[in-house]
């Protein structure tokens, strides 16, 4: 092992949620990481805005569901956060959630992102994309993505 190589410390886990099952899972793999290392960990759903820019007039009424969707999200890994007794708080953002998470982990100063990813298809990676990869081509720190 490298002289310059040291043993991380982490100080904030930020944990990007949705309510999936692969994004639970990363939120206990978020806390455990937190109790090893007494990092605090923030929780975010991103409000994704641009889907609901097809909905037309309804346009406001399907971004106030998915605010209050992201609200439910949240409190449910806070609950467990505190139930486990690991610091945490939350936050909220619109965006696309790829960017949103990146800027968010920069602005913060996050030490390590947990986050969850849906297996898909090629064909359905092809067309829409992977969130997670985005991330870990992008964040300024490690990324554990959690299947």
């Amino acid at each position: 092992m490298s002289q310059q190589t040291k043993v991380p410390e982490y100080k904030l886990i930020l944990n990007p949620t949705d309510g999936s099952l692969a994004s639970e899972r990363a939120t206990f793999q978020a806390i455990y990481l937190s109790k090893l290392s007494g990092a605090e960990v923030l929780f975010l759903h991103v409000v994704e805005t641009s889907s609901a820019w097809y909905t037309g007039t309804l346009y406001q009424q399907v971004v106030d569901q998915l605010r209050d969707l992201g609200d439910k999200v949240i409190e449910g890994a806070m609950e467990i956060a505190q139930r486990q007794g690991v610091e945490a708080r939350s936050m909220i953002v619109d965006g696309h959630s790829g960017t949103a998470i990146v800027r968010v982990a920069e602005r913060e100063g996050a030490d390590v992102i947990v986050m969850g990813a849906l297996g898909r298809s090629m064909v359905e990676e092809a067309l829409v994309g992977s969130i997670s990869r985005y991330v870990v081509r992008h964040a300024p720190c490690p990324v554990l993505v959690v299947k």
